[in-house]
This record gives C-alpha cells, sequence and structure tokens, in this order.
C-alpha cells in the first residue's frame, strides 16, 4: 500500500509525457523509407545523414527523425558518433559472413524444431507466401522481396517456440540482405530467389525434417553471391 502523500504508480505513470500518435507514425515511416535505401544500396556505406536535411525531405520536424536515427542505430545501419554526426554504416563481408553462419544455425535448429509443429494450414500459407513473392518477382519489387523472404523465414522460425532469439535471426536478416542486394551486379533474378523457396515448402509438407534442412541450407547459402562458401566448422552443422 503506497504512503499518503506519496503519487500512487499509474498516477505516477500518467503523469509522464506520451509520445504523440502522428510523431510515432511520422518516426516510422522515415525509419522504414532510410532502411530501405540503405538495404538496396541507395544510401551508400559512410554516407552522412542530416537531420535538419532529412527532415526538410520528409516534411517533418527534427524529432521523427531523430526517433527514426536511432532505430536505425540500434539495427546497426548507421553510426551516430557526437560531433562527428551520423552516417550510414558498413557491413564489411567478415561480418556478413558471421551473420550467414549464424542464420544458418538458428534457421537449422528452428526449422527441426518447427517441422512437428507445422500444421497444413500452417504449410499451405507458406506456399501462398512463395507465391506472393513470385508476383513481387514479376513486379521487380526488390525491397518488396526482402521483406516476404524475411516473412517466410520468421514463420518456420517462429513454429519452433524461440522467441528471445528471433531479434538475433532479425538482425542476421537486415544484414545478410543488405550484403547480397546492395550488391550492384546480382546475377541470381528476382523469380530465382522467389522460386528457390518451393524446394523448402515441398519439404515440410513431408514432413521431411532433413530434407527441409538441407533445402533451407542450400537456400540461405546462395543468399550472398561471390563470398567464398561457408566451412562446415563455420556453421557447425
Amino acid at each position: 500500500m503506497h504512503q499518503r502523500g506519496e503519487p500512487h504508480a499509474a498516477a505516477a505513470r500518467s503523469s509522464q509525457p506520451i509520445v504523440p500518435f502522428a510523431r510515432s507514425r511520422k518516426g516510422s515511416a522515415v525509419y522504414e523509407t532510410l532502411k530501405r535505401l540503405i538495404v538496396l544500396g541507395q544510401l551508400r556505406e559512410g554516407e552522412p545523414l542530416l537531420e535538419i536535411q532529412l527532415a526538410t525531405q520528409f516534411g517533418c520536424s527534427q524529432g521523427p527523425v531523430r526517433e527514426a536515427l536511432m532505430r536505425l542505430q540500434e539495427d546497426g545501419l548507421v553510426l551516430r558518433e557526437g560531433y562527428r554526426g551520423t552516417m550510414v554504416s558498413t557491413t564489411t563481408e567478415a561480418e556478413a559472413r558471421e551473420m550467414l553462419a549464424l542464420r544458418v544455425r538458428l534457421e537449422l535448429q528452428g526449422l527441426r524444431r518447427a517441422v512437428p509443429r507445422l500444421t497444413a494450414t500452417d504449410i499451405a500459407g507458406l506456399a501462398k507466401q512463395v507465391e506472393a513473392m513470385e508476383e513481387l518477382a514479376r513486379a521487380g519489387d526488390d525491397y518488396g522481396m526482402v521483406e516476404a523472404d524475411r516473412d517466410f523465414h520468421l514463420t518456420i522460425f517462429r513454429a519452433a517456440g524461440l522467441p528471445a532469439l528471433e531479434p538475433i535471426l532479425l538482425r542476421c536478416f537486415l544484414h545478410v540482405h543488405r550484403a547480397s542486394w546492395a550488391k550492384p551486379g546480382r546475377r541470381r533474378t528476382l523469380m530465382e530467389a522467389a522460386r528457390s523457396h518451393w524446394p523448402i515448402v515441398e519439404a515440410l509438407r513431408g514432413p521431411d525434417a532433413d530434407g527441409g534442412a538441407a533445402a533451407l541450407r542450400d537456400h540461405i547459402l546462395t543468399v550472398v553471391e561471390d563470398m567464398p562458401p561457408l566451412t562446415a566448422e563455420e556453421v557447425d552443422w
């Protein structure tokens, strides 16, 4: 019981300032736009990001821009260095390689746990996601493919019941996709990328955990082109 004269906890919480919804939505819009530009390489590594300039471009105050840049910093997509300001970060080949290996380990373990939990309805939903990716490929929507690919893999991983590991996997998705999609001269077409998910779906229909793991591993390892193949020791399969 709280003492007389002390504010009740709920009252104390209610007196704290609340970020207006409009600003939160604007901050999210700025964040999503900048994230897309960075992942696709349209904002280059090391490029400065000036709050005043961005606020003018987005037609908003600096508050939503600052909110977006803080979220991008949490994602590892920008660096904020005091008086030096904010700039687009670099994902090195070594970092991309480590994240790719970590992604393989997490997803293979996740798929094996998910197989006995996935229902026919779940697998039908995965098939629809691949069909949606094929439509995005026909439309030439690069970033739509990035998001659809992430959602497909998350659907499987979430069935594994490992929610504490999801933020780690999301970070891996983001930087592996960046290393792949931002690189000029990709040889694999969008349609090839979309259709490379079908062997995973077919194995899950089996259900075939070993076949699904093999299909998933082969699919992930084709994401970053021109990277030397990962060794068995790196991914510990």
